[in-house]
């Protein structure tokens, strides 16, 4: 395993700046690309500190399958690297660094530790622990291997422990999974995460240490809860009809998430929050009435969730500090008058979510949006006829409808970095808007599911520097359009356009950014002869095109991945990729989907396979022989089947299988398809185990030995 050059370089310049900086720098970095960067010596010291910054201790086992002798493993879960003791001893003792957090995730593991790593335990700043109920062994010994060494956790998760009476002060945060006390009253502890299950039909009492801060309680039985006082954090979850909760004015409450699924009133909870920040209401779905939250007139953020829309709620100017709103749910309610067509939005909201599931119609006359509003998303909401009017400070627009219509003063905010317009029908008075996109416009996506409707473009669009995303669907452009678009100019890496009539493809009207186009039911008879222009091109799909000529095309071999060429009328696949026989190009690696076309030839597909050896193929099934070939191919898919016009002149045994006017022998030679037993990759990482390499000193006894 090395680094490439790029990557090299990059790292060089890096080494060159303070210890302290990089450690910040590569503590950014994906942890499971870490073990690579440690054969780069001038950083090995920064790496292996921050792989041993917050590690997960595992029991000792031998790892198998290492290509590289002596090398100790580890997985990595993209949070912290799983190492078992003895290398990490090792890695302690080479580089005189120890973790700043350790988790156990077993009891033996625990027990190695105390028993031959005590200082461990000294010398790190945050333990967490997981202890489980095992077979014949009970539960107060378990607990007693934690509790003896009169060491204080961060964290510590119970399963399956029902025998205890209560819990010491051990831990600051504690979640019990399937683990029944008989007294929650814990001391010391300030979070507490409850996951409980009974068949008891008897109601049951709690009650908390009033150090509590921060309780999660998920129960499928009657309770009783008398909420302690100084909570800051209560999440509550149950499948029941409903729950009492006994509680003084919680004062010091900021965060609530209730999903009680029966309560028709949030008066039913008898909480009362007056400092209330954050709200959310998840599967409430019988409430009805919202008047009980009007006492939380301080909330920041609310969010509603599998429930009716809460007509009235922001009426009368309240909630004033509200700056986020998010809605996902079923409407406006059945019984509802035509007043509910209005949205009233609380002025000093910054962010609107609401996606609808269900009946909610607006009155575009009455909708206006707060001046602070930043980010607004509405899906699947109805607007009567009208102009649609966006805030001028919005940086974010996401609008999915039916119908959607702009004014020829349209414009789009001078702020936005992202513009998604979609509907059934999306129609602009004017273009007027294109020649006039903000500079801080980042992805813009004008997407007209049936019908898009737009005037002339008169001029050549000019695309900000930073625009990386554009889609244009349905509004079904010609070739001057394509040209006015002046997408060549752009910095695009991603562009879709879908509907027009271009006839032949020129691919100078794109810009060498562009790494994934889409030109889907554009017309498309006639493609150039070449693509390798468009060097950084890694996905390119024609679907829906009628390739009526088909001759050789090169294709820009080093940086292709994905050929989409579905419904394009095909019968051959070969021309499409007469720059993947070269010699120096056989491991070059190509999927194309193909699927949707006629008859694709037998020997045509041999060949092609035969001669890349790193091409797959999506294809209908039509022939016997391509599906024999796919059931011993891994690169060969045959999917579902669809008529094929030309079974009476094709060869079923797939010897010959040629469409009259087509003869891939004529083009190219060669011989019949092998199977995939003789194709080997030796670039090919995604066989090979993570590593963390013998710098790291990660090297276990039974490794050493081999």
């Amino acid at each position: 395993m090395t680094i490439v050059t790029t990557d090299v370089d990059f790292f060089r310049d890096i080494s060159k700046l303070p210890s302290e900086i990089i450690v910040i720098i590569i503590g950014y970095l994906p942890k499971c690309m870490l073990p690579q960067l440690l054969y780069f010596q001038p950083i090995q010291k920064e790496v292996a500190f921050i792989i041993l910054l917050d590690v997960n201790i595992t029991e000792r086992k031998r790892h198998k399958g290492s290509e590289t002798p002596h090398v100790g493993y580890s997985e990595c879960d993209c949070n912290r690297f799983k190492i078992e003791l003895n290398n990490l001893k090792k890695g302690i003792a080479q580089w005189n660094v120890y973790p700043r957090a350790i988790h156990m995730d077993d009891k033996f593991v625990f027990r190695d530790v105390l028993d031959t790593f005590p200082r461990l335990l000294k010398e790190t700043l945050s333990i967490n622990g997981t202890l489980s109920q095992c077979e014949g062994i009970k539960a107060e010994a378990l607990l007693n291997l934690f509790f003896n060494t009169n060491l204080r956790f961060d964290s510590m998760q119970l399963n399956g422990l029902w025998d205890p009476a209560t819990l010491p002060s051990v831990a600051t945060s504690i979640r019990l999974f399937h683990t029944t006390l008989n007294s929650y009253v814990i001391p010391g502890v300030k979070k507490l995460d409850m996951e409980m299950y009974s068949n008891n039909d008897e109601p049951q009492t709690y009650t908390f240490s009033p150090d509590l801060k921060d309780l999660r309680v998920y129960f499928n039985f009657t309770i009783q809860v008398t909420l302690p006082p100084n909570l800051r954090k209560l999440c509550i979850t149950t499948s029941l009809d409903s729950a009492n909760f006994v509680s003084p004015e919680l004062v010091r409450l900021e965060y609530l998430q209730l999903q009680l699924k029966n309560i028709q009133s949030f008066d039913e909870t008898g909480i009362i929050a007056p400092n209330l920040k954050i709200l959310d209401l998840t599967g409430c779905f019988k409430m009805s009435n919202f008047n009980g939250l009007k006492q939380f007139q301080r909330l920041k953020r609310l969010r509603l969730k599998y429930c009716v829309y809460p007509v009235g709620l922001f009426e009368e100017c309240s909630f004033n500090e509200l700056e986020s709103f998010e809605y996902i749910g079923k409407g406006f309610p059945v019984s509802c008058d035509v007043s509910c067509s209005r949205l009233t939005i609380p002025s000093n909201l910054k962010l609107l979510l609401i996606k609808n599931i269900g009946n909610m119609n607006v009155d575009l006359r009455t909708l206006v949006f707060p001046a602070k509003l930043t980010r607004l998303e509405l899906v699947d909401l109805s607007f009567n006829d009208g102009y649609f009017h966006l805030g001028e400070n919005l940086q974010y627009v996401h609008i999915e409808t039916s119908t959607l219509r702009f004014n020829s003063s349209f414009k789009i905010p001078h702020l936005a970095g992202e513009l998604i317009l979609e509907a059934d029908y999306l129609t602009f008075d004017s273009p007027e808007f294109m020649y006039h996109l903000p500079n801080s416009l980042t992805r813009l996506q004008l997407i007209a599911n049936k019908q898009g409707k737009m005037s002339p473009f008169i001029r050549k669009i000019r695309w900000p520097l930073v625009l990386g995303d554009f889609a244009f669907k349905n509004f079904s452009i010609g070739y001057h359009t394509l040209e006015l678009l002046n997408l060549k100019e752009s910095r695009l890496e991603v562009i879709y356009i879908r509907g027009g009539n271009i006839k032949k493809l020129n691919v100078d009207l794109f810009p060498v950014s562009v790494k994934n186009l889409t030109l889907m039911e554009m017309g498309i008879h006639e493609l150039p002869a070449s693509f390798k222009r468009l060097n950084n091109l890694r996905q390119l799909s024609l679907m829906g095109n009628q390739l009526n000529k088909i001759n050789p095309v090169k294709l820009p071999v080093s940086s292709l991945e994905v050929l989409n060429v579905r419904q394009c009328n095909l019968r051959l696949i070969s021309p499409f990729l007469v720059s993947m026989f070269e010699e120096s190009n056989k491991s070059a690696k190509l999927s194309i989907r193909a699927t949707g076309n006629l008859n694709v030839n037998v020997i045509d597909v041999r060949i092609a396979m035969k001669a890349i050896k790193g091409l797959s193929l999506e294809l209908n099934k039509f022939d016997e022989t391509l599906r024999e070939i796919s059931n011993n191919s891994s690169r060969l898919s045959c999917i579902y089947g669809i008529f094929d016009p030309y079974s009476d002149e094709a060869e079923s045994s797939g010897t010959s299988g040629i469409v009259p006017d087509y003869d891939s022998d004529d083009l190219y030679n060669g011989s019949v398809f092998t199977p995939d037993e003789d194709y080997s990759d030796e670039d090919d990482y995604s066989r090979r185990p993570n590593v963390i390499v013998e710098a790291l000193g990660l090297i276990s006894d039974d490794e050493s030995d081999s």
